[in-house]
């Protein structure tokens, strides 16, 4: 009989999640219903004692009523998996956890990956593959960003470091002040430049904007989020509604290419949005909306989701031990 594993969540504080969309407290109550431990760990908690790794980390007694126990000062190198759970912006202190969470032994399971997260941007990693994305440009530069706005009329523009459709802008270049504008999005003022991206704005976001979450490469659920009236965001948080949906033959097409990509990347739990068969933003750091799926699929896809990544954690940790 296999042993139960040790999970190590690192989350944001509970009393910020938003328990509408919050996926990983379902990772949670499925591992533990299953007899695994599962521990909670946040950013200000992590450190490190020379070369070692230590958390002010909490065990989760229960999900609803939700209850974890007090901190305890501990080192970190003893779970059988770190679950990456905190949400963007990715600002500095976020790349700073990734680089002290760098020196967990091998053993210990990353998902996702935290090198990952700093090399894949979630606005960018999609154009890896340019003939899946529609035109895109990238940069800091306001004579770049004019010129992509003039060439394409309607642009998104989207900051590379949020989420939750926090700070993406609906851009018509025939509105008065296109320069100024766009020099907004940029930042003003010497060394308070921003990078950003736009996008080529996609008329058919109207119909919706379809999350597909993938699991080790493979589509687990889907659901289209259809814009609030008199909005373009397709983003749950932003107020669009969850509808049903099915996956065309040419969004199968782009999963089927895109999963032997991610899973040689490590990168194990993925949201792929898609909008008018566009993928337009590749999720790594905390997908969620698995509650949404399974309220229009009528399902409970974090069963699957936690037998799934219980095997792959004892697989990859054979790998580990040769």
């Amino acid at each position: 009989m296999e042993l139960p594993l040790h999970f190590l969540f690192w989350m944001d504080p509970y009393e910020t999640l938003n328990l509408e969309t919050e996926t990983s407290l379902l990772m949670m109550g499925e591992l533990m219903k299953l007899g695994h431990q599962v521990d909670w760990v946040e950013m200000e908690g992590l450190s490190m004692e020379g070369a070692d790794l230590w958390g002010q980390v909490r065990s989760l007694r229960a999900v609803k009523p939700f209850a974890l126990t007090p901190p305890v000062h501990k080192p970190l190198g003893g779970y059988d998996a770190l679950v990456v759970r905190k949400d963007p912006p990715f600002e500095i202190n976020y790349y700073h956890s990734t680089l002290l969470l760098d020196h967990l032994p091998k053993r210990v399971v990353q998902i996702n990956p935290v090198a990952a997260l700093r090399q894949f941007n979630e606005k960018l990693f999609g154009l890896f593959w340019p003939h899946l994305t529609p035109p895109t440009w990238t940069g800091m530069d306001l004579e770049g960003l004019l010129a992509f706005a003039l060439e394409h009329q309607k642009i998104v523009v989207k900051p590379l470091d949020d989420c939750s459709g926090r700070g993406i802008t609906l851009v018509e270049a025939a509105q008065p002040g296109l320069r100024e504008n766009l020099a907004d999005l940029l930042g003003a003022g010497p060394g308070k430049k921003r990078f950003v991206t736009a996008q080529r704005f996609i008329p058919k976001v109207s119909e919706g904007d379809k999350r597909i979450y993938l699991v080790n490469g493979k589509p687990l659920g889907w659901v289209n989020r259809v814009p609030a009236a008199g909005n373009f965001l397709g983003n749950i948080h932003q107020g669009a509604v969850c509808k049903s949906t099915e996956i065309t033959a040419k969004e199968a097409e782009i999963v089927e290419f895109l999963g032997p990509q991610l899973r040689s990347r490590g990168l194990f739990l993925v949201g792929l949005d898609l909008v008018g068969e566009w993928v337009t933003e590749i999720n790594l750091t905390s997908p969620s909306a698995i509650r949404q799926i399974n309220e229009v699929m009528g399902k409970n896809l974090e069963i699957e989701l936690v037998a799934q990544m219980v095997e792959y954690v004892r697989a990859e940790q054979g790998r580990a031990k040769g």
